[in-house]
């Protein structure tokens, strides 16, 4: 496959997504928490939960190949594409790059909390964090994986919000662990379908740092979904974005081999 090819395409996408980020920006503070409407603890989990179900795959495998154009003002994009295979069930991932060739080989492996890094040129692997940028983009590792907030972040409603055409609730988690992606986030949940259409994510002084935009979601099994497009944009780099999309999805089931640091070894060879 020539990505340089298929390039021009993302782009298009691009140029689509931003009119979604330019209306949501200005529609995202269009509602406040209302007074007296304050919500407990308990409803926010239970948001967190709802959408958590649909997003994860518990009971089966799912592997899928993502393209990701990173744009920088006055800089040529830049593409990357990644291979995923997740297991859920065991909160699993393997992450392995196949373009640029300058990234070609590198990979991650995640097991539960512990997370790896495999550097090719010296055939190592360096343990990571969550905040792990992949591929020096605008998306941290955690959005490849299994969602599981409810273990890192304690949830509370912060009111109601429109995100372009969607009423949203609003559920803002605060850090109860220090390995965690971000400090303090907002998930910004549809009513209609209970799915995530946008994430600000702040550091601990509520400065806002990246905001993700949730543009398309397939179902890939019954009432289990998986997003197809993603736009994330940096608060802090003028002008910087990533846009992300994904093909080749399949929930056939994965060799347990490939859950391994042997196997992300093996791929760049």
């Amino acid at each position: 496959m020539n990505l340089a090819r298929r390039a021009p395409a993302a782009l298009s996408a691009i140029v689509l997504s931003l009119a979604v980020h330019s209306l949501a920006a200005q529609t995202s503070a269009a509602s406040a928490p209302q007074p007296g409407a304050a919500a407990t603890a308990q409803q926010a989990a239970a948001l967190v939960t709802a959408f958590q179900d649909k997003l994860n795959l518990d009971n089966g495998d799912l592997s899928d190949t993502f393209t990701l154009v990173q744009k920088k003002d006055g800089e040529p994009d830049r593409v990357l594409r990644v291979r995923i295979y997740r297991r859920d069930a065991k909160d699993t991932f393997t992450l392995i790059f196949q373009y640029p060739a300058s990234e070609k080989g590198k990979g991650y492996w995640r097991s539960k909390d512990d997370l790896y890094l495999y550097l090719p040129t010296t055939r190592e692997f360096v343990y990571r964090n969550r905040k792990d940028d992949v591929g020096s983009t605008d998306v941290r590792t955690d959005l490849f994986g299994k969602t599981d907030l409810l273990s890192q972040y304690d949830a509370t409603l912060d009111g109601v919000a429109k995100v372009a055409t969607w009423e949203t609730d609003v559920v803002r988690l605060d850090a109860k662990k220090l390995d965690v992606s971000y400090p303090i986030q907002k998930w910004y949940i549809r009513r209609g379908d209970g799915l995530p259409v946008k994430v600000e994510n702040f550091s601990a002084g509520g400065v806002l740092l990246r905001t993700s935009y949730y543009i398309e979601y397939k179902e890939i099994a019954k009432g289990r979904y998986i997003f197809t497009k993603l736009l994330a944009v940096d608060a802090l780099e003028k002008g910087q974005k990533t846009f992300l999309t994904n093909d080749e999805i399949s929930t056939a089931k994965i060799p347990d081999y490939t859950f391994s640091k042997a196997f992300l070894e093996e791929q760049s060879r």
